[in-house]
């Protein structure tokens, strides 16, 4: 269900303002409207103040740095704290900063130099292995070799496929050195020829005089290889990339040792600097005048009591609380959900499609009832249902901290148990396994791979039932909201849906034949009333409108239909079992259960999220709401952070 919220305004005299924010601050209960945009307050933005300003600039800036220098050592939880807004002593931190900032930047310095080196030294190093084989005399010689012989060596890379450039510049080397040159190229990658050139060291003022005019450059190493023979240097720079990690580890840990001893201490500074920079701009959306402050927001309603007494407490009676005349469907007003603790986690998976709008209907209670039982009659089958609910169980255990994970863990504990249910309904473990090793039908209702129509039809009155109950939440809702048009068409829908009942009772023999009459007639009625809904264009939408909402009940199906796919691939993995030689009939059965357990554990869950969203939302849902954000909030909008302000803290 959506809490509801509380239009306040808060106002007391100048001198209590900074007094009442870090109240607020530490409530964790109000939402702070922006009075200098939000004209129904009718209250005048305060003046601004050049001091609160420059210590809000100082504030960010050391807020960006800490957060830099945990951020180098991995920075999880943050100690809470709540202080007097310039409780801070800025000097000292930025004492501590100026003190430790060099040794800091001089081994991130290091760090950026050895991740640039890991990534440059490779495209060095390919072409240099490519071209390494077309001398192979070079590779046997040492170091020190082609300095005795007086040769130099360069290494080329033509941005080119055609070999007649290779051709030329052997020619005019050849007109200039006399043939005193070795030259061999190869194709290193697409669109690139690698060449080797060695050469006399007296002519090597020819060479570079050449491949200037020719505008062809050489491959530069690195200073520290330009000495080394071809050999060399590629044997040097695989050794620098095998030794690079090391370095990098040993400079990373050198780092973290440096920072540790203040870790604890800076997220202790981090949190009570965030908490100042947040109150400094609170002010900026408060209002009022020289002598009066006016602070606007909402509050859950449940707790407004709570705020009074405690402003009046802890900051004094002159700070009134004011509650301000709302629109409970107002869209500027904040929504915070709250249900009972077995619901809860299934809150995540609406706001996955949006938050309910205010003055909507909250549908957290209805999927916590209706989705696991899906998930239960697709899957169906005792062992599926056991080790899934196993899986659940250590999720739950390893996702301590609350999100997602944990709430889809808490979810899928739900459906595991209906699977089991569903597992002795229709007398499934393995699929026939069980049945086969007993000997005998053990199912309380009916064995589903041998029960095409009971099964299909049980998907039906599932789908009826819940589209039904769509329909008649969306009408109330669009009573509610006096939407006429909307609540003729729901109506008229679920006229039409009363009347094919009536006629599919009729082809069933489970309605007298004199009804067939009566059934047209509602049928009739209902599509009128969809038409008259639509306006002129009804006479061509409702049609198509009333094939959608059959339509939404035939999608029901799918419960029965991968159910069925399911139990069938179950029954397949154990007829390999029995008919293949045994230690081969149990690996490959062992595979399939394997294959349709993990389908088992993802596609149950995606069709009846998408029978929730598609085909029962879209009778009566209203997304478009903005969460609460209550000011001073650790995690401003998280459902945990939320949902302690809704129930009261201690």
């Amino acid at each position: 269900m959506l809490v509801p919220m509380a239009k306040v305004r808060i106002i007391g005299p100048q001198r209590e303002l900074e007094s009442t924010l870090e109240e607020l601050h530490r409530m964790e209960l109000v939402q702070l409207a922006d009075v200098r945009s939000d004209e129904e307050f009718e209250v005048e933005p305060l003046a601004g103040d050049e001091k609160h300003g420059r210590r809000a600039d100082e504030l960010r800036v050391l807020i960006a740095e800490l957060e830099a220098l945990l951020g180098l050592m991995g920075n999880g939880h943050e100690d809470r704290t709540d202080r007097v807004p310039g409780w801070v002593d800025t000097d000292e931190i930025r004492k501590q900063l100026e003190e430790i900032s060099p040794r800091v930047e001089k081994l991130t310095r290091r760090l950026d130099d050895l991740r640039n080196e890991q990534v440059i030294l490779p495209r060095y190093l390919r072409p240099l292995e490519h071209l390494l084989p077309l001398m192979p005399e070079l590779a046997r010689l040492e170091d020190r070799n082609p300095d005795l012989l007086r040769l130099d060596t360069v290494a080329l890379v033509l941005n080119t496929e055609d070999e007649g450039v290779v051709e030329a510049l052997r020619r005019e080397l050849d007109a200039r050195l006399d043939g005193r040159f070795e030259l061999a190229h190869e194709t290193i990658e697409e669109g690139a020829i690698g060449c080797v050139l060695v050469f006399h060291h007296d002519d090597a003022a020819a060479v570079r005089e050449l491949l200037g005019e020719e505008q062809i450059r050489p491959t530069r190493l690195p200073e520290e290889y330009e000495h080394l023979s071809l050999h060399g240097t590629v044997l040097a720079m695989r050794k620098r990339l095998d030794e690079i990690p090391g370095e990098i580890s040993a400079t990373r840990e050198e780092l973290r040792a440096l920072l540790r001893p203040y870790k604890r201490e800076w997220s202790v500074l981090l949190s009570e600097l965030r908490a100042e920079l947040e109150q400094l701009e609170a002010v900026e959306r408060a209002g009022g005048t020289r002598r009066a402050f006016v602070i606007a927001g909402w509050v859950p309603a449940h707790r407004l009591g709570s705020l009074r007494s405690t402003l009046e407490e802890n900051v004094g009676p002159e700070v009134v609380v004011e509650e301000l005349p709302a629109d409970p469907r107002d869209e500027k007003t904040p929504v915070l959900m709250r249900n009972p603790a077995v619901a809860r986690p299934f809150e995540s998976l609406v706001r996955l499609l949006d938050l309910p709008r205010p003055g909507t209907l909250d549908p957290t209670g209805l999927m916590a009832l209706f989705l696991p039982f899906m998930f239960g009659v697709i899957v169906g089958d005792v062992v599926y249902g056991l080790v899934l609910l196993g899986i659940a169980l250590w999720m739950k255990r390893r996702f301590t901290e609350p999100g997602t994970l944990r709430d889809l863990a808490s979810v899928l504990i739900v459906g595991s148990v209906w699977s089991i249910i569903f597992g002795f309904i229709y007398g499934e473990a393995l699929g026939n396994l069980a049945r086969r090793l007993l000997g005998y039908d053990w199912s309380l209702w009916t064995y589903r791979p041998e029960a095409l129509t009971p099964v299909l039809i049980f998907g039906i009155a599932v789908g009826v039932t819940h589209v039904v109950l769509g329909l008649l939440l969306g009408i109330w809702q669009s009573w509610q909201e006096r939407h006429r048009g909307e609540l003729l068409e729901r109506a008229g829908t679920l006229v039409v849906i009363a009347g094919l009942l009536a006629l599919a009772g009729l082809a069933a023999g489970l309605v007298p034949d004199g009804a067939i009459t009566p059934a047209v007639a509602v049928v009739i009625v209902g599509l009128v009333i969809v038409m008259v809904s639509q306006g002129k264009l009804g006479l061509m939408t409702g049609p198509l409108e009333l094939i959608g909402a059959v339509g939404n009940v035939l999608s029901y199906l799918r419960l029965a239909a991968v159910g069925f796919a399911s139990a069938y691939l179950a029954i397949v993995a154990n007829e390999f079992a029995f008919v293949a030689p045994l230690w081969i009939g149990v690996v490959v059965a062992a595979f399939f259960h394997a294959l349709n357990l993990a389908l088992a554990a993802f596609s149950p869950m995606v069709q009846s999220l998408r029978l929730h969203y598609v085909e029962f939302f879209t009778k009566f849902y209203a997304g478009g709401g903005r969460p609460f954000t209550p000011f001073g909030a650790r995690l401003a909008g998280s459902p945990e952070s939320v949902r302690s302000t809704s129930e009261g803290k201690e």
